[in-house]
Parts: structure tokens; sequence; C-alpha cells
């Protein structure tokens, strides 16, 4: 992907070589990116507390705080202290930092209408008309006889997951057990032309977003999206190779 590319909707995954603290093997789903810099989340850093257990002293307005939300495993570079979800897995609604920016208490999902759909870069169209939603999301008004106003058709954007931070639509998220979540707390900002000299810098890989990825509850996100982004790269400079499929897993015997 040309560091120049719009990175809406992707992956930004961390160089081995990136060293800084907030951002150490993390991978930061960029929910917009423009001229004007770049919001995203962390989606791989999970805190020790869940939102079962927030939910009960916040308000409408709750903002989070560093010192109500943790990290368990800052970097994943450290095990969870011994007894935490043993043997039952990260709960459904572990919290996660999303970056070291204070912010409400927000959730990626996958149902489609609730909260804001995050954006997809193949529809970020140059010189599309007033009121295009970048993400995709298309509505259209029809004539209808039995309504004087006439009626409209939503078309749903084909986005990697949707996103809001209303309280009312959590508390619904977590009853809708047959959709996947997250719940993030903070945020990772860019200001303008701040995430292009980093990638310029090498510090960052790019790669396409997908919801398995956002979702996954495991703790080697990161290593297989490098995995990924190498092969991309390889690709495109032996376009004749062909490697596995990302779901079958890596041999590292196969060079």
């Amino acid at each position: 992907m040309s560091k120049s590319q719009n990175c809406t909707g992707c992956f930004l995954v961390a160089s081995p070589y990136l060293t800084d603290g907030h951002f150490f093997r993390s991978v930061v789903f960029v929910i917009r990116h423009s001229g004007e810099g770049a919001f995203g989340v962390v989606i791989n850093r999970s805190s020790s507390k869940r939102f079962s257990e927030v939910v009960e002293m916040s308000s409408p307005t709750w903002q989070s705080s560093h010192t109500d939300v943790s990290p368990s495993d800052p970097g994943n570079q450290t095990p969870q202290s011994p007894g935490a979800n043993a043997g039952q897995g990260p709960f459904r609604d572990q919290i996660y930092i999303g970056g070291p920016v204070e912010g409400p208490l927000l959730a990626l999902h996958e149902i489609a209408g609730i909260g804001d759909p995050c954006g997809n870069p193949d529809e970020m169209t140059p010189g599309a008309p007033e009121g295009h939603d970048p993400a995709g999301t298309k509505t259209t008004l029809h004539d209808h006889p039995a309504e004087p106003w006439g009626s409209m058709s939503i078309q749903w954007s084909e986005v990697p997951a949707w996103m809001t931070a209303d309280e009312d639509h959590l508390r619904i998220l977590l009853r809708r057990e047959e959709s996947r979540l997250k719940f993030i707390v903070g945020y990772s900002g860019w200001g303008s032309g701040q995430l292009e000299h980093e990638l310029q810098a090498g510090g960052w890989l790019v790669t396409r977003a997908d919801a398995d990825s956002i979702f996954d509850p495991s703790d080697d996100v990161w290593e297989k999206l490098v995995h990924r982004c190498g092969h991309e790269i390889l690709k495109d400079l032996r376009p004749d190779l062909s490697f596995p499929d990302e779901k079958q897993g890596f041999d590292p015997t196969v060079n």
C-alpha cells in the first residue's frame, strides 16, 4: 500500500522496530484519516476491567480516565495475573485500551445501523458530492403513494466494523450475544501530516482491516498481521510466489 494513500479503514501494524511504549507490538484500526489528521483505536491491548463493572458507576456523559481502566497486559509482553479469566479466555465485555488519549467508552461491533460505520478507504472518492459518506452508506428517497413525504431506503456499507459511544447502545450490544463486539476506552490520534511522517519513517506497516482481526480475542493478532504484511510485500516483489491462506496458519519451515 502506498504511504501516501488514505489509511481510513486500514490497520496500522507497529513495525518490529517501533519502540514507543504506547504502541509497541500494537495494531491500530484507523477509523478516519484526512488532511487534518487521523483517528483510530488500538485493538489488541486488553485491560483488567470489564464493561459490566464500569457501567455501574458511569453516567451517559462518563469520560474515561486511565486510572479507571488500566492495561492488564501492556504491549502483550507480560501474562495476566494468575486466576484472571482462568480457563475462560477473554470475557465478551473485556475493555481494551484504544490509545494514550483519553476519551469516552465506545464499542466496535457488527450490527449495521447502530452508531456510525467505520470508513472504508475504497469509498474515499475525490470530488464526492456534498453529504457523501466516506464509509459508503447510502440513503435514497422514493416516491410513495401512501406517504406524502415519500419513503427512504438505506443501503448499508460493507465496512469492517461500526462504532458507537452511546451508553444505551453499549447496553443493547452487550445483550446481542450473536454479534461480535469489542469495548474500547481511549484512542490514538495524529495531527495534520503526523501519520504520513511516521509512515515514511517506517514506523508502521499498513494492511486492509478485516472484522475477524478486529474482534479476535487472542493475543497473536499482531504476529498474524506482521506475517500478512510481509507476504504482501513479497507478492509485490515476486507475483509468481504463492502463500498459504491466512486462516490456514503459517508454517515457519516454509520459506
